[in-house]
């Protein structure tokens, strides 16, 4: 074999290698919530209870939305760490842009990008819950009436679910 002819296979075998390993990115978006809908974590209907909702998207769920009544269950699975390195999307309503007792998934936002409220006086439906903002402005009018601290998504951790 030619020495050019090698490195001409070198160079087609290093490109294929390096294509191989390149992770692709998936892109998900919201889908709306379905009347019949259950919770992963719990099992109930979704649309039955109030308060705000949350969807997951992870790797080995065939594009299929993991959805919950709460942002609490949806923040409790997508930390264990099974779930969290195949984390695609997650999703949440922000409810500075919808109603508690009915949220519109219009309002379903990327939950990276939001702002959490925790320890506030406003039961959700798994009780006290990350309530998710992407207008600090409406976190703080919602501070201001119901109390509790904001938080990043990512200082929205299982240790602080259990407080």
């Amino acid at each position: 074999m030619s020495p050019v002819r090698g490195l001409a296979l070198a160079a087609i075998a290093c490109t294929a290698l390096i294509g191989c390993s390149e992770e692709t990115t998936e892109v998900v978006k919201a889908v709306p919530i379905g009347a019949h809908d259950r919770c992963k974590m719990c099992g109930m209907v979704i649309v039955h209870y109030p308060g705000p909702k949350a969807e997951i998207f992870i790797k080995g769920a065939d594009g299929e939305a993991v959805k919950f009544c709460s942002g609490r269950d949806a923040f409790t699975f997508a930390l264990q760490p099974e779930n969290a390195r195949r984390l695609i999307g997650f999703f949440i309503h922000d409810m500075g842009k919808t109603g508690w007792e009915k949220p519109d998934d219009a309002a379903l936002v990327d939950a990276t990008k939001a702002v959490y409220v925790y320890g506030h006086d406003v039961d959700g439906v798994m009780g006290n819950e990350p309530v998710a903002f992407t207008s600090q402005d409406k976190a703080q009018e919602f501070i201001k009436k119901h109390g509790g601290k904001l938080y990043a998504y990512k200082d929205v951790t299982l240790e602080l679910l259990d407080k």
